[in-house]
């Protein structure tokens, strides 16, 4: 708020005192909190939403399944009760948006490599697809290293190479120096090879990743796994594919190279030198696929500042889950009816009283658990408002569970108690977001904050996995709130009686309150100097 006079700060300064309940009063001239919209979110309330979207009877969220339209209704519902408009389409708030449901055809799938003159051939279980799409294409084979190239980050592992053509080998990984946060959709992987007239590209697979393959079981599985990717994000990939750890190890040694070493080069974020290769190769990826509509769900609510209203603070959280199969119903309470539930409520306390200078977003993502579709549809192929307009993203994943006294099961290792909560990303983009956010904590609810999973070297990569990735990787300043993986992650047993709601209250109020400061500052954040 802007007063004219010294004589109105005092007076308004008094009033703070007199009239604001203890630890109200801003810290380091932030804005204020308003109280009513805070105690606005309730246990009561969060309850509410929950057990209705982890119900039986919507039958886990799952992106595709006929029932995922009832849960998008009911959001948007609430959001048009709270005053907010519809940010989809023609006015609605549901963001349509159209994926591909893919499945591997394995007798059709075909790789040879000819070396010396002496061709082999190779069928689906020595390699997999990597990516949604069929495609064949032969030709000469050419190692790029980690595949990266990146004019920001002054690194380029197609420099001298001649890729046009011709199919590249990569391993996925990122040496010293290289921040993959910063890393821009053409400029790694798939696309980055396709960028330099590569016409396929085969992956070495990640380490983890190379032991499953040795599982029995595991060709059998990848024969009925879906992949779901956006339609508009298929268009022109090239035809790739994952080499099994046998097969890596053949065509490694045509650079000088093999699995374990490549792996200990990988481990100490060492360079992988790019070099041509002695060898072609023919590579064939069919798959049968289906095209299904889903949708995000998305609200707006205008700001009170008539400059200021054409920014827009987001709140996300994924609103999917998984799909029923024969062990029953992933009721997904935590991930993300938590989230989601968290974010109605939100917005409920945005629609109480004044409204903030900046405009508000609300979205719900679809698609998450299927590879943060609905945010990738968002902001790489049909942002609701522009990037530029963005001024965060907080994204709420799983804040629902706490670790009990006593609990030594090794899946809830890094489950949060009561009082604590992992934040993610808070610091990577603006330092300033994440002096707001310990500031508005300390202030307020009191919280450990836990950056357990903030460590750009843990090997969880929690700062990649949910969807405030697609923002972040576009320079918009994130913060994710998680309170940890536990027993009862991705199974039929995420059930609302395990919830923590006072907790839950605790970390809404939390994410509102950080909120409510960014949208009503006389600044946008900002932003870390690379």
């Amino acid at each position: 708020m802007h007063l004219k006079t010294l004589s109105a700060r005092v007076v308004f300064a008094a009033f703070l005192l007199v009239f604001l309940p203890a630890g109200a009063v801003p810290a380091n001239n932030l804005p204020v909190v308003p109280a009513p919209a805070v105690e606005s979110i309730t246990p009561g309330e969060l309850r509410m939403h929950l057990e209705f979207l982890a119900s039986r009877e919507l039958g886990g969220r799952y992106t595709l399944a006929p029932n995922f339209s009832i849960a998008a209704r009911y959001l948007a519902s609430r959001l048009k009760a709270d005053g907010f408009r519809g940010a989809g389409d023609h006015g609605d708030f549901l963001q349509s948006f159209e994926v591909v449901s893919s499945m591997p055809d394995a007798e059709k799938s075909q790789m040879s490599l000819t070396v010396g003159g002496q061709t082999g051939n190779y069928a689906f279980g020595d390699f997999y697809p990597a990516r949604d799409s069929s495609g064949d294409a032969q030709g000469q084979l050419v190692f790029a290293g980690a595949g990266i190239s990146s004019p920001a980050q002054k690194h380029d592992d197609y420099a001298g190479l001649d890729v046009k053509g011709k199919i590249v080998v990569i391993v996925p990984s990122a040496a010293a120096g290289i921040d993959q946060s910063r890393l821009g959709p053409a400029e790694a992987g798939p696309e980055a090879a396709r960028a330099h007239g590569a016409i396929g590209v085969l992956l070495i697979p990640q380490q983890r990743f190379a032991e499953m393959m040795k599982n029995k079981s595991f060709r059998e599985r990848m024969v009925e796994r879906e992949a779901v990717a956006l339609a508009k994000s298929t268009d022109g990939n090239l035809p790739s594919a994952v080499l099994g750890p046998d097969l890596a190890d053949k065509v490694l040694a045509l650079a000088g190279l093999n699995l374990k070493d490549v792996y200990e080069t990988v481990r100490k974020k060492e360079m992988l030198a790019p070099k041509a290769m002695e060898a072609s190769a023919k590579l064939v990826i069919a798959m049968r696929q289906t095209r299904v509509t889903t949708q995000n769900v998305a609200g707006i609510l205008e700001g009170s500042d008539p400059q200021l209203k054409n920014e827009y603070v987001i709140f996300s959280a994924h609103y999917d889950h998984l799909r029923t199969d024969d062990k029953g119903i992933y009721p997904g309470a935590d991930d993300d009816g938590s989230g989601t539930t968290a974010i109605l409520s939100i917005a409920h306390a945005f629609a109480q009283g004044e409204r903030p200078k900046r405009s508000i977003l609300i979205i719900f993502h679809a698609g998450e658990e299927l590879g943060l579709l609905g945010s990738e549809y968002n902001t790489d192929f049909a942002p609701i408002v522009p990037l530029d307009k963005m001024v965060a993203d907080l994204n709420i994943d799983m804040i629902g569970r706490s670790k009990p006294a006593g609990d030594d099961a090794k899946e809830d290792e890094h489950l949060t108690d009561a009082h604590t909560i992992y934040l993610v990303g808070a610091d990577r983009i603006s330092p300033e977001l994440n002096q707001i956010s310990e500031e508005t904590n300390s202030e307020f609810q009191k919280l450990k904050l836990d950056y357990y999973y903030n460590d750009v070297n843990n090997p969880e990569r929690i700062y990649y996995r949910s969807d405030h990735w697609n923002y972040a990787k576009h320079g918009i300043p994130v913060i994710f709130y998680f309170d940890g993986v536990h027993v009862d992650y991705h199974k039929t047993t995420d059930t609302v009686d395990k919830i923590d709601f006072d907790k839950m209250t605790q970390v809404t109020r939390l994410v509102f309150e950080t909120g409510w400061r960014l949208a009503n500052m006389d600044h946008r954040l900002k932003l870390a100097a690379h």
